[in-house]
């Protein structure tokens, strides 16, 4: 080899050794939502922005907004949980849609879910997706089918309260056409005309437990 093909070598192999210490440089983003004084006041921007291992930390305080996770792998978390924090619909369609394929780390941690009213799911949708959903109380919203949740995918839902909710067809709590895993969930007070706290589709084989 001479010398030109060989310094070609070294600086070709420079860059990916630059390359791959700044890949492994790179870590996780906190965005932070809350009023004045934080660099978002929406949550749906701060999700724009995010990138896979990103979270979006939303402090005290109702959002009127709906937001989409647009398939991202993030975490969408309140700082105080849901006695505190609040994502309010305004009876304006789903609150928190998921339906890009989200996986297990797209994750929805400590809200409030309120006043949703959708087709399907008033509070949460999940299509074509299994995000993780915990320490959420989902209350006070409406849908055809899926007053509180609908679920056409696998989310794992955990340590959340469901309840005041309502379907004027099916499933006021939570409808099941696939597969979820539902953990240590209060479901109470939700009315349907079908399955008013959970209404399971033939095609479903959910896990409730606790």
């Amino acid at each position: 080899m001479n010398r030109t093909a060989m310094r070609v070598v070294y600086v070709a192999t420079a860059f990916l050794l630059l390359g791959s210490l700044l890949l492994g440089d790179a870590q996780a983003t906190i965005l932070e939502v809350g009023p004045s004084g934080y660099p978002y006041s929406s949550l749906q921007t701060a999700i724009n922005d995010a990138i896979t291992g990103d979270t979006v930390l939303v402090h005290d305080g109702t959002y009127y907004e709906k937001i989409n996770f647009s398939g991202k792998a993030i975490t969408v978390k309140s700082a105080n949980g849901p006695a505190s924090t609040s994502i309010d619909g305004s009876s304006n369609g789903t609150v928190v849609t998921f339906e890009n394929g989200e996986s297990a780390g797209s994750v929805l941690d400590g809200f409030t879910i309120r006043n949703g009213n959708g087709f399907w799911g008033g509070g949460i949708l999940c299509l074509s997706s299994s995000p993780t959903i915990t320490n959420c109380t989902i209350s006070g919203n409406s849908a055809s089918s899926g007053g509180g949740i609908f679920c056409a995918s696998s989310p794992t839902i955990t340590n959340c309260t469901i309840s005041g909710n309502s379907a004027s067809s099916s499933g006021g709590g939570i409808y099941c056409t696939s597969s979820p895993t539902i953990t240590n969930c209060t479901i109470t007070g939700n009315w349907a005309a079908s399955g008013g706290g959970i209404y399971c589709h033939q095609s479903s084989s959910p896990t409730i437990a606790n």
